[in-house]
């Protein structure tokens, strides 16, 4: 691989979980704030109101992905002409989407929070008026979603950081704010987040004008091919956005239903810890998905067989390294972080790390099945048992199953969508050896993971409680997974190209700083 190209990622790795660290550490306060503001009852409310939306949302979800593979994919091609007519042709499209995404919400979504959620009677009022400051937060998140996918296809991760960080700040400062608000907590949170949302998309709106002159909206007829190849697309993908909602959002409807606000709550801070990791996820996914596009758009399969390669290991090993500490400490660093101790949020909590971690491994998978653009033939497959989820944890609620069986059906049906998954790659992508894969990749974690979780687990249990136990437990899960990966977890030539990433930036840091 070039050095520029191998420069450009680990450069824009750095950046990204720069950002994701200070998220991380700025959003466990928030939700501390937030909670101790709300309540317990209010924030279940926020949750499932909230949780709503997101159904919604999943339209939004869908084209930001279309449209950034579409950019990355043009911008492989070196194609000016294509990419004007897709910035503009996603920019239309998401207008059309917002406009039904008002009309949905505010009828549909109206009807479901009014006439099937469990909310208190004396919160309905406020409950009403955080739906629509959700609906209204969503539309300015679709309206921004083909500008912020122009910053993340140009690979322009200082901007996407320092956005993020901004808004993650505002968020701060809004939950601060709370804390000595005299009106209705719960109307003031809906509304200050509706207000960063907008704020947000005036600002990517501005940086794409101001600085990548390439993606012009253009005032011509775009041919309806284009349209119907984008949301032909987007539909497909649409499918595992379902499978997503019917996961998490549902099942959190069916929590409400069954078990109260109080529940949802709990469940609420547990989602709370799932997007924290996913921060981490996402923070190197979003750098090398553009990279990933680009090299099967240019016929580079080689450096997109290594760059698939490193970011499972990378991606795999790294969840491993903050999740085996968590969950072993959760109780003590809940202690801490909201001062409870209740066991059904430590239960959930540590169920939704063993999901998470088994998700990181779809993501590079399904970046190089949307690069081949076969998303109709994966999605029909993989998503099966992650849409069954939700039905089934519906009829084990009725045959009155705990509500921790939601997380148990949520990590069996994600073990056998990647099972799917492996099969779709290697029909769809003629270059993926699947035994190289398992005996590379899938084997050697499995040897670690086990080895990791019994010595850390030994040390861990044999030490008492206090503040000395939780950073040795860190300590020894970063340095043995390090290690372990390193000496069986990773090729030579992996190695070779890691190392070579550090060097560079290392040195493009001491030269002239991280730009």
């Amino acid at each position: 691989m070039p050095n520029r190209e191998s420069s450009r990622i680990a450069k824009n790795t750095f950046l990204l979980y720069l950002r994701m660290i200070i998220v991380m550490a700025v959003n466990l306060w928030t939700v501390r704030l937030v909670l101790k503001a709300l309540g317990v009852v209010d924030y279940g409310i926020y949750d499932v109101v909230a949780g709503i939306v997101a159904m919604i949302h999943s339209v939004s979800t869908v084209l930001s992905s279309s449209a950034q593979r579409y950019y990355s994919f043009y911008l492989g091609k070196k194609s000016v002409d294509d990419i004007q007519k897709v910035f503009t042709a996603c920019i239309n499209i998401f207008v059309v989407f917002s406009l039904l995404t008002l009309v949905i919400g505010e009828s549909i979504g109206m009807w479901l929070v009014n006439s099937h959620l469990v909310i208190p009677f004396e919160r309905l009022a406020a409950a009403n008026w955080v739906f629509h400051f959700s609906i209204l937060s969503l539309i300015f998140l679709m309206l921004q979603t083909p500008f912020a996918a122009v910053v993340i296809a140009e690979e322009d991760m200082g901007i996407f950081s320092i956005v993020s960080l901004v808004e993650c700040f505002a968020k701060f400062l809004l939950a601060l704010w709370l804390s000595y608000a005299t009106y209705d907590r719960l109307f003031l949170y809906g509304g200050g987040l509706m207000v960063i949302a907008l704020i947000s998309f005036i600002f990517y709106l501005w940086i794409v004008y101001r600085k990548y002159s390439v993606f012009k909206y253009i005032k011509v007829s775009i041919s309806k091919s284009l349209y119907k190849e984008i949301v032909s697309f987007s539909g497909w993908i649409l499918v595992a956005s379902v499978a997503g909602i019917s996961m998490n959002q549902l099942s959190t409807i069916f929590v409400n239903i069954f078990f109260g606000p109080t529940v949802n709550a709990a469940r609420a801070i547990s989602f709370q810890v799932n997007n924290l990791l996913n921060s981490f996820c996402g923070s190197f996914t979003t750098a090398i998905r553009p990279p990933m596009i680009k090299s099967y758009a240019q016929g580079n399969y080689n450096k997109l067989n290594l760059i698939f390669s490193i970011s499972n290991k990378i991606l795999y090993y790294g969840m491993l390294m903050i999740s085996l500490p968590l969950f072993l400490e959760m109780e003590t660093l809940f202690q801490l972080w909201l001062n409870t101790k209740d066991e059904q949020t430590i239960l959930f909590s540590r169920l939704i790390l063993i999901y998470v971690v088994i998700l990181s491994l779809n993501t590079p998978i399904t970046f190089i099945i949307y690069a081949t653009g076969r998303v109709k033939e994966y999605h029909l497959l993989v998503e099966i048992p992650i849409i069954l989820s939700a039905p089934i944890t519906y009829v084990l609620f009725k045959m009155s199953a705990p509500a921790y069986a939601a997380y148990i059906v949520l990590i069996i049906a994600v073990i056998v969508s990647h099972v799917f998954r492996l099969y779709s790659i290697r029909k769809w992508y003629a270059d993926f050896d699947l035994i190289a894969y398992i005996r590379g990749f899938l084997l050697p974690a499995l040897y670690i993971t086990i080895f990791v979780v019994l010595f850390v687990s030994l040390v861990n249990y044999s030490i008492g409680n206090g503040l000395c136990r939780i950073i040795l437990t860190l300590s020894l899960s970063v340095i043995s997974i390090s290690i372990l990966s390193i000496l069986f977890g990773i090729s030579k030539t992996e190695k070779v190209f890691l190392l070579s990433m550090v060097k560079e930036v290392w040195c493009k840091f001491t030269r002239n700083g991280i730009k």
